[in-house]
């Protein structure tokens, strides 16, 4: 039993790892915007330099990281997930282990449980699509005001777009990955 012990403490361990990364991603993507809003305040003296290639390159980087930042979350919720029902299989001799995994991931039978762990999770989902639309919204406003920029009509169409696509994926992955069954 001891071993069992100890493989429960790790596991718990590592899931609360897992889950104390999304706040620490959660503050890389607010400085990822600090960035785009800085970039958006010099860019009038940037925009006059000798490589704007370099500068639309710098710009389309910023949404680029904030999606993949978005996907290493969207990884550790998953991953969570995969330890507590490990430990709810595994570790079925207790009454409460069970239980508490059901209900920390959506599944009690307890409806005022349920209604607040949807609640979190969509405040989870908002807070992580939220701030990178506000960054692709940035970076097309920047790349638009750059007197170089060919596409600078479609820039903000586009942003729209896939802010829009964006935050209808994020909340249909609320099933798929924050309540898998």
């Amino acid at each position: 039993m001891p071993l069992q012990d100890e493989l429960y403490k790790s596991l718990l361990d590592e899931s609360k790892l897992y889950r104390e990364k999304v706040s620490t991603i959660w503050l890389q993507k607010f400085t990822l915007l600090g960035a785009v809003i800085a970039f958006a305040v010099a860019q009038n003296q940037i925009a006059t330099g000798k490589s704007p290639e370099l500068i639309r390159a710098a710009i389309l980087a910023l949404p680029a990281i904030a999606v993949l930042l978005d996907i290493k979350l969207g990884e550790f919720g998953i991953h969570a997930n995969v330890i507590d029902h490990f430990i709810k299989r595994h570790f079925r001799e207790s009454a409460v282990i069970p239980e508490w995994e059901s209900t920390n991931w959506g599944n009690s039978a307890d409806k005022s449980d349920y209604m607040l762990i949807r609640i979190r999770s969509i405040l989870t989902v908002a807070v992580t699509v939220v701030p990178t639309c506000i960054i692709v919204l940035l970076a097309a406003l920047a790349l638009k005001t750059l007197p170089a920029f060919s596409g600078q009509l479609y820039a903000m169409p586009v942003a729209y777009c896939f802010c829009g696509i964006y935050i209808i994926g994020g909340f249909a992955s609320i099933p798929l990955i924050l309540f898998r069954r």
